[in-house]
């Protein structure tokens, strides 16, 4: 009963109301007629006259409450159903749409109003929310290009002092972080406001891959690592080509981050089920069950390993590109093996293709 409409509750109740009103009714009733100075076969007889009367005008009686007591009760809760589903469509992307209040001064409308009331002061906090770091992102922008500029100026001088340019080249590695910090705070505040500019187009993402394959296998052979992948001879897509490479690298560069000595990094990619897919695994050190579900939460870091330089904004991002393309993007699997993270694209065409192996 607990997943019963609250109609066909509230007409069981009355049902259930009625017929215990009719029993004790018919008690009543024989009750009195067994106090009368009647005779006792007369008095009988009509007591077991009325008595199968109304036992036999109960399923009438329930039928008709039934029935009767489900329009009473649809006609009550129609406010609430029209709130219902006035609230599931506001969404980010609309966020000054307002739940429609009764026309009649009852406490559904009282609440309404608080509820329309709440709605505004959110509405209000999340676009100061948005436009702070839209503004401070956009803003730092500016001071941070000059002070690059500067220091690599400082850098290009030949009368700057080795023991400087080596403080002025740590300062440069700093000053890119603080530029990638600012670019991804851009690139979030856009996708809370709804306002993250996508350029759809088709390509062949095993392309894609290739090259960032190549690039990955630069940055893990200074590492002692080994990057092997399993890709498509061709594997059409409709997307955002920077988007996509962006998750990938994002993915890869964690799975370098995060490996252990002398380990391995997979790239699969194949279709299946009408969606692109890309699996990205490392060895490593696990992400443990009470951090996996937070993965994915802004400036949130799975491993607490200070030694290990990063924002925890790189899966946050990459989560929101791939929800943004229609796509999703899951942590599959992280043991004492492997920790395997899975991107799903909607894929151009069906059909698989079969992978070619390659060692990148």
């Amino acid at each position: 009963m607990k997943r019963w409409p609250l109609r066909w509750k509230l007409a069981l109740y009355a049902a259930a109301l009625a017929v215990v009103a009719t029993l004790a009714g018919a008690a009543t009733t024989w009750t009195i007629i067994l106090s009368m100075d009647a005779e006792m076969k007369q008095v009988n007889r009509i007591g077991w006259d009325i008595l199968f009367g109304m036992l036999g005008a109960i399923p009438t009686v329930l039928i008709v409450i039934a029935i009767g007591g489900r329009w009473v009760a649809k006609q009550a809760l129609a406010p609430v159903e029209a709130i219902t589903q006035a609230a599931a469509q506001i969404t980010v992307k609309n966020l000054d749409r307002r739940l429609p209040v009764p026309p009649t001064a009852d406490e559904i409308a009282e609440l309404v109003t608080v509820l329309n009331t709440t709605l505004d002061r959110l509405q209000s906090s999340f676009e100061q929310s948005v436009r702070f770091s839209a503004e401070a992102s956009h803003h730092l922008k500016t001071p941070i290009s000059v002070l690059r500029a500067g220091i690599e100026e400082i850098l290009t001088d030949r009368d700057t002092p080795a023991k400087q340019q080596t403080r002025a080249d740590a300062l440069l590695h700093q000053v890119h972080q603080l530029t990638s910090i600012a670019e991804n705070l851009l690139l979030l505040a856009r996708a809370d406001a709804g306002r993250l500019e996508l350029h759809h187009e088709r390509f062949d993402l095993s392309e894609v891959l290739r090259g960032i394959c190549e690039d990955a296998t630069v940055m893990a052979e200074a590492e002692g690592l080994e990057v092997e992948a399993k890709l498509p001879q061709e594997l059409p897509v409709m997307a955002d080509r920077r988007a996509i490479s962006l998750i990938v690298q994002n993915l890869l560069e964690n799975a370098i981050k995060y490996n252990q000595p002398d380990g391995c990094i997979c790239i699969y990619a194949g279709a299946s089920n009408g969606e692109a897919e890309v699996t990205v695994k490392n060895n490593g050190e696990p992400i443990s069950p009470e951090r996996a579900p937070q993965i994915f939460e802004r400036f949130y870091r799975a491993r607490s390993d200070a030694r290990i330089s990063g924002q925890g904004l790189g899966l946050s991002i990459a989560w929101e590109l791939a929800k943004t393309h229609g796509g999703r993007l899951e942590l599959v699997r992280s043991d004492g093996e492997w920790t395997e993270f899975r991107l799903s694209l909607p894929s151009v065409r069906g059909d698989a293709a079969q992978p070619e192996a390659m060692l990148a």
